[in-house]
């Protein structure tokens, strides 16, 4: 006689480990990739070429996400969109992800379904094709997911931050300063929920910014394109350009006439992307230019000015908790 299936209600730390995962785990797509999935003490991944992308990201409750903003689906589909983003900006195609999640053991069960669910959206809609490997289910005081994805460069060869060179363009791909924007409505909504509500509802910013859709087709579009280096923006573009430039031991120049407003040099969590491409390459479609590399000092430069790195951007030990 098969057991019936726990309540949504259940509580987590009531129903236990295996009875929560035996209710998340249909719920997850599964990898073309995949030999053997979850169940083993590991999965069996068959791969379409030698090389392989791996990258990895923790979502902790308060610094990154609030469930007063966020539901657990927005919360599983925003992960999945993060760690695409940077296989996207190596120049890669997502083939799966390895999942682990920690949680209060009074969480009800149907918080965890909703973050599968999350999972599941997020996947089919951003890499369709990837799924989940596996994972773990754990106990924490804060909800805490920690997620490995992995990628293939189909035979190419991967983007990096270090080989922009002087005279190539900078270009950008995706809305800077929108998910910015979005937590600027959200935080300034305080308590009213139903003022939230609405904004979850029909804001588009707020919307960018709890469920990002990067532009991770553009990824390998910019590697075929020959670009020279490229970046997930995921901290802010003056951030994450400071970044690259010190990685390729360049200047950039920023042009004043790129219509960079504050929100989308300092806002961050866009997950676009930022790139260079030497000056006689055929720039994807999708791509805008923003700037040029030049000699000298690392850094990034606006009329000729420095801007400060760390005067906006994300940084979870620097910024107060979203």
């Amino acid at each position: 006689m098969s057991e019936s299936l726990p309540s949504l209600d259940s509580l987590v730390g009531d129903i236990g480990e295996n009875a929560s995962l035996a209710m998340v785990l249909p719920l997850l797509p599964q990898s073309s990739a995949a030999v053997l999935g979850p169940g083993d003490d590991a999965a069996h991944v068959r791969f379409p070429d030698s090389g392989v992308l791996i990258s990895a990201d923790m979502m902790v409750e308060g610094p990154d996400f609030r469930f007063e903003w966020s539901s657990p689906k927005d919360v599983g589909f925003k992960a999945i969109a993060s760690n695409a983003a940077d296989i996207a900006a190596m120049g890669g195609v997502v083939i799966g992800f390895e999942i682990a999640v920690a949680v209060p053991a009074h969480t009800p069960l149907r918080m965890l379904v909703g973050l599968a669910e999350g999972f599941a959206q997020g996947i089919e809609t951003l890499t369709p094709g990837a799924g989940v490997f596996g994972g773990d289910l754990s106990r924490s005081e804060v909800f805490t997911l920690a997620v490995t994805v992995l990628g293939t460069m189909e035979g190419r060869t991967p983007v990096t931050r270090s080989g922009a060179r002087a005279g190539d363009v900078v270009c950008v791909a995706g809305e800077l300063g929108l998910s910015h924007q979005g937590l600027r409505k959200l935080q300034a909504a305080g308590d009213d929920e139903m003022l939230i509500a609405g904004l979850v509802m029909s804001d588009r910013a707020v919307g960018h910014h709890l469920r990002p859709v990067p532009p991770l087709h553009l990824g390998p579009a910019a590697q075929r394109a020959g670009a020279s280096a490229m970046m997930d923006i995921s901290d802010g573009l003056v951030l994450d350009a400071s970044r690259l430039a010190h990685a390729s031991g360049v200047s950039i120049e920023l042009d004043a006439a790129a219509g960079l407003d504050e929100d989308a040099l300092a806002g961050g969590e866009d997950h676009g992307l930022l790139a260079t491409f030497p000056p006689d390459a055929a720039i994807p479609e999708g791509f805008r230019l923003i700037g040029r590399v030049g000699p000298g000092e690392p850094g990034v430069f606006l009329a000729g000015q420095q801007l400060n790195p760390h005067a906006g951007g994300w940084d979870p030990f620097l910024n107060r908790a979203q």
